[in-house]
């Protein structure tokens, strides 16, 4: 969890054009997907690595590159 009251501008900036990018992930998703499908719940999956992936940015924002990463 991020201490709100150290948020950084980088961070700022990162949850920003993350959100941005979620709804028009999200929106696409809604799009293509055929009437009566649970779009709810394909949307519900799908935020789950987005958020992941914001979640490790802004902690290689706060601490940096992990001594050992793995780029594959």
């Amino acid at each position: 969890m991020v201490d709100i009251s150290k948020v950084t501008p980088t961070q700022e900036y990162i949850v920003a054009i993350h959100s941005r990018m979620v709804g028009k992930v999200l929106d696409l998703i809604e799009a293509f997907t055929p009437e009566g499908t649970q779009v709810e719940k394909q949307k519900k999956l799908i935020q789950v690595p987005l958020y992941d992936f914001r979640k490790e940015m802004i902690f290689l924002d706060a601490n940096g590159l992990p001594k050992t990463h793995d780029t594959h």
